[in-house]
């Protein structure tokens, strides 16, 4: 099993969430380290600015499911899926998280796509 770190449309009430919606729900939480998130209809996370901490939510998932989203994400010629450090309930946990090569669109200086306000 792997730990996925998820930040927008796979997240709880959007509509890439059937993906993952059958796989172990740690919990809500943050990157450890201060990204960039950018918005275009949909979430895009790059490495630098060092903006915010990203909000996103836990999930452990299987082999084949990192895999369909790997194939949904365009992985790895559209993101690039990466191990980062994450904290849930002030536990530390590393997890796969999708970054993006450059930024694209609008800065979401909250680091939660919730605040992106150009679907």
């Amino acid at each position: 099993m792997e730990r996925l770190f998820v930040y927008g449309t796979l997240r709880r009430g959007y509509w890439n969430h059937g993906y993952i919606a059958h796989c172990r729900f740690i919990g809500k939480g943050l990157t450890k380290e201060k990204y960039a998130m950018f918005c275009n209809g949909i979430p895009f996370v790059c490495k630098e600015p060092k903006v915010s901490r990203i909000v996103g939510e836990l999930y452990e998932v299987d082999e084949k499911t990192l895999q369909a989203i790997d194939r949904l994400e365009g992985h790895p010629d559209w993101y690039i899926r990466e191990l980062t450090q994450v904290e849930v309930e002030g536990k530390t946990y590393t997890a796969w998280l999708y970054f993006c090569p450059e930024a694209k669109g609008v800065l979401i200086e909250s680091g939660d796509y919730r605040d992106c306000k150009n679907f």
